[in-house]
């Protein structure tokens, strides 16, 4: 093991899909695969005191789902990231994982050099999202989605599609800031990135744009 690996652990119930990511992970040069699991209590039961950098981990889990998992361990270990993997899912579902505090929401037909890659984005301090499930955020609150420019949805970054979602559900910052483990000036520092890019200058503004 390099000192300068990622810590990695592992939650999926399909065996087929558990075994692809083990054999992929056990030899990525950048990562230390730590537990697999293949459920929530099962993770719990193994995770004692290890430091766990980053949680891969399926929603559609037996017992206590995904959703649950990611809050068990952002209570346990806030510092440690979590990833959902799974199938497309409904709006509600990946709102609920981003706001238990998924750090981002892959498909499960992401290749896995791009799973790897990902993961390494979210260590270095970024927010990870398949391009589809980005639109259903937004969708989520926007039912008029279709209708807005592509290429105005691109010029924001994930961590800001977030932080849009949770004001436009009436969360105050200390919320969205509680909710995304981060502080209330990094979230307004977000917002300001937001107003630049969207060309406006009040959160009536931002609600009647989306």
């Amino acid at each position: 093991m390099k000192s300068d690996q990622f810590k990695l652990a592992i939650i999926e119930d399909n065996p087929i899909i558990l075994k692809a990511l083990e054999g992929y992970f056990k030899t990525a040069s950048k990562f230390e695969l730590l537990i697999t699991a293949a459920s929530t209590e099962e993770f719990v039961s193994i995770w004692k005191d290890q430091r766990i950098d980053i949680v891969l981990c399926d929603i559609g889990l037996p017992g206590k789902s995904g959703i649950e998992a990611t809050w068990y361990i952002k209570r346990k270990s806030y510092l440690t990231q979590v990833v959902m993997f799974t199938v497309f899912e409904d709006k509600e579902t990946i709102f609920q994982a981003l706001c238990a505090g998924a750090s981002g929401y892959l498909l499960k037909d992401t290749p896995l050099p791009k799973i790897e890659e990902q993961l390494i984005e979210v260590m270095d301090g970024g927010s990870v999202m398949s391009p589809q499930v980005a639109r259903m955020v937004i969708g989520y609150f926007n039912p008029l989605l279709d209708k807005v420019e592509p290429n105005e949805i691109d010029r924001l970054t994930t961590r800001e599609i977030e932080i849009i979602s949770m004001l436009q559900h009436g969360a105050s910052y200390k919320t969205v800031a509680k909710r995304l483990f981060i502080s209330v000036d990094t979230v307004k520092f977000h917002i300001r990135n937001i107003y630049s890019k969207l060309q406006i200058s009040s959160r009536t503004e931002l609600i009647n744009k989306y």
